[in-house]
């Protein structure tokens, strides 16, 4: 479909961006070349390097937007760009990434054909002269619950506005599992969704590790998430429901404790696992074990210093 055959956006291509001017052009020229009708929205969410440098060279072009906003987060930065498109379809490449050759027509034609309401696409996951494709997993039971479970889908970046403004946008709250979250609440919306078995996306590894503080904030979103979808499913007698968020919990108290050494968060999944699905295995663990002789040992520590 050649561009000029049309006066408005077929697309809107919403472009999240926190410093990451090195990676930006690459981003927002993977949108330009695709063959359909488009505009590009670059959401800046105060960076501090030379994002606004970068962007001179594109703002003069009709079909790109630049807004900046204080730094909110990935998920307000998405928010600001979906309220801003004017297209029915809309596409988020995060800056550091970009989009395959032709993606955004063949995910129109996807959605033109099943009259889907949301997607989800495989990537390419590369990083120096590595690449490798990444599938979407086939969950061989209900989609809805295997979601709970782990986040199969590989990339939700292509939606109807109307469908994403429906369910209530990205949850500005959980920072870092903004994903797994949407993709939970679209499943249960029973929007017809399209999987198009293509790597359409691709997806940057960056070099650098994730910092102590950086995975605590993660470890205690992927909590409040699955607080936020799991517990109220439970508490309900769901019992299916129950025994994913009591395994999510047991899994999140082994990651507190042996990547974080934070008994207090550790043990709290641990008693609230247990309390969803008792388990004598769980209970003879050696994690558990563990927590219990080191929290004795700190309160000894505690008294032996005269801290009560």
């Amino acid at each position: 479909m050649n561009v000029a055959e049309h006066h408005y956006p077929q697309v809107s291509v919403v472009i999240p961006s926190y410093n990451s001017a090195e990676f930006l052009p690459d981003a927002i020229e993977s949108a330009l070349r695709q063959d359909i009708a488009l505009e590009v929205i670059v959401v800046d969410d105060g960076s501090k390097d030379n994002t606004a440098q970068v962007m001179e060279r594109y703002v003069a072009r009709k079909e790109v937007s630049y807004i900046r906003q204080q730094n909110r987060g990935p998920a307000a930065a998405r928010n600001t760009g979906v309220r801003a498109a004017k297209a029915d379809y809309v596409a988020v490449v995060d800056s550091d990434d970009a989009l395959a050759p032709n993606a955004l027509s063949k995910l129109v034609s996807a959605f033109e054909r099943s009259g889907a309401e949301w997607s989800m696409v495989d990537i390419v996951k590369f990083w120096g002269d590595h690449q490798e494709i990444q599938r979407c997993g086939t969950p061989t039971e209900d989609p809805k619950f295997a979601i709970l479970a782990d986040d199969f889908i590989r990339r939700m970046m292509f939606f109807r506005k109307t469908t994403i403004e429906r369910i209530g946008m990205w949850d500005e709250n959980i920072f870092g599992r903004e994903d797994w979250d949407i993709n939970i609440r679209l499943l249960a919306s029973g929007e017809p969704y399209v999987y198009v078995q293509e790597p359409l996306y691709l997806y940057r590894k960056r070099s650098g590790s994730i910092t102590t503080g950086q995975l605590h904030r993660f470890l205690e979103n992927t909590e409040r998430l699955m607080r936020k979808h799991h517990k109220a499913a439970a508490d309900a007698g769901d019992h299916r429901i129950a025994r994913i968020y009591a395994r999510n919990l047991w899994n999140l108290a082994r990651r507190y404790f042996y990547e974080q050494r934070d008994l207090g968060a550790s043990l709290r999944c641990a008693r609230e696992s247990l309390r969803y699905d008792f388990s004598a295995e769980r209970v003879l663990h050696p994690i558990v074990h563990n927590i219990r002789r080191l929290r004795l040992g700190n309160r000894a520590g505690r008294s032996s210093h005269g801290i009560s």
